[in-house]
């Protein structure tokens, strides 16, 4: 017997519309549900005639089974669901190609869930999706399987070679609650991003560690490198005052250049100091980070310490005592300071992360939780590919120039 095409599928799927005209002026849900009945039924029929060898109603010397009825199946899709009559054989069971066993959804949903997770929604936001729209809650054995699909990706994306130059290294850390009921505790989710001398972002890993600590900051460090990063490479790593980072970058990356957050600094020191004194406070500090060159900036320093040193001692000593890794940022070009200058950059991962996820509470478990923080830091690695950091900012100046003129 001849090999039925996808040609003759087709045919025979439009030989049995109803009404064709439905297909153009009618419910286009209901029709598009119909097509697809149609064709899955004669599809499951022309593998049929495949295994017993003759077509329905005729004899032959080739025929090696017999028909025995039908059987009815549910059929999930990505917009309705449909009961499909799927042909039954005498001497051997039968399951079409495009179903798998103990499954109902075809596997196009479940590629379409997958896709529904990566795009930031939780689990009850696509069930209850699914539900709207194809009338039928997805199973436990579909989302099961996209889960563990998920950690696959999970594992193969923190594991994946980051050879390249990297020229600047974010470092920072989220924290969450892990763990729903009574035995809930926090959990820190060690972060890092990178860009390359051509503008290229990406975020390049994280790890969950019980505490923000230097053995933590340590061993994350270390398997960046052992991933392809390369401490010759990087002029400047960037990060927030946390002492165990420090001391772990030293360790690791050796002499590299660190520079702490202004942003930070500016919110301890407005801290430490008196309300009525916090925006002069500010502004003589600002001037520091906004110099047009390091001498300019070391000369701002010292005007500001001398008009506060003796009102707030110990304010002025630790700003300066961290002076030279708050300037770190003026040894790179005039271009690429203010985007370096601060750990705002990777705080916008972090400002995702808790939008769409660390809102509903608290992770199940460590698996959910990997999940969660693989799909934002995923998603946004689609939003900056093949994007130059570096033109964007030359862009956006002279629009800032126009605007406060």
């Amino acid at each position: 017997m001849k090999s039925i095409t996808s040609v003759d599928v087709v045919r025979k799927v439009l030989s049995q519309v109803e009404d064709p005209e439905n297909l153009l002026w009618g419910d286009l849900d209901q029709a598009a549900s119909g097509l697809m009945k149609t064709f899955l039924e004669a599809l499951a029929v022309s593998e049929v005639e495949q295994r017993v060898g003759v077509r329905l109603y005729e004899r032959g010397a080739g025929r090696q089974d017999w028909r025995n009825g039908y059987r009815s199946r549910q059929v999930q899709t990505s917009w309705s669901v449909i009961t499909v009559r799927i042909p039954r054989l005498r001497g051997q069971g039968y399951v079409p190609s495009v179903f798998e066993r103990d499954c109902r959804a075809i596997p196009e949903v479940e590629g379409w869930v997958t896709k529904a997770f990566l795009c930031g929604l939780s689990r009850c936001e696509v069930i209850r999706l699914m539900e709207s729209t194809t009338g039928c809650r997805p199973s436990e054995g579909l989302l099961k399987r996209v889960q563990l699909d998920l950690d696959a990706r999970v594992k193969e994306w923190r594991e994946r070679d980051l050879s390249g130059k990297w020229e600047y290294l974010f470092l920072d850390a989220a924290w969450a609650k892990d763990i729903v009921g009574v035995n809930a505790t926090r959990v820190c989710i060690l972060s890092a991003k990178g860009v390359t001398a051509d503008g290229q972002i990406q975020m390049l890993g994280f790890e969950r560690a019980p505490t923000e600590n230097s053995s933590a900051w340590k061993g994350f460090v270390e398997r960046l490198v052992r991933r392809g990063m390369r401490p010759e490479d990087l002029r400047l790593v960037i990060s927030d005052e946390h002492r165990g980072l420090g001391q772990a970058l030293q360790e690791v990356l050796g002499d590299v250049a660190h520079q702490l957050c202004w942003a930070h600094r500016m919110r301890n020191v407005r801290k430490a100091v008196r309300a009525t004194d916090r925006q002069a406070v500010g502004e003589g500090l600002q001037a520091v980070y906004l110099a047009p060159h390091l001498p300019a900036a070391k000369a701002a320093f010292r005007a500001w310490k001398m008009q506060w040193s003796l009102r707030y001692a110990s304010v002025v000593k630790s700003v300066e005592e961290d002076l030279g890794q708050l300037l770190a940022f003026f040894e790179v070009e005039e271009a690429h300071r203010v985007y370096v200058r601060t750990s705002n950059p990777i705080e916008r991962a972090f400002r995702e992360l808790r939008r769409q996820q660390f809102g509903c509470g608290a992770f199940a478990n460590r698996d959910s939780c990997n999940r969660a923080v693989f799909r934002i830091f995923f998603w946004l690695n689609e939003r900056w590919k093949d994007k130059d950091i570096w033109e964007d900012k030359k862009r956006k100046k002279p629009r800032q120039k126009r605007s406060a003129a």
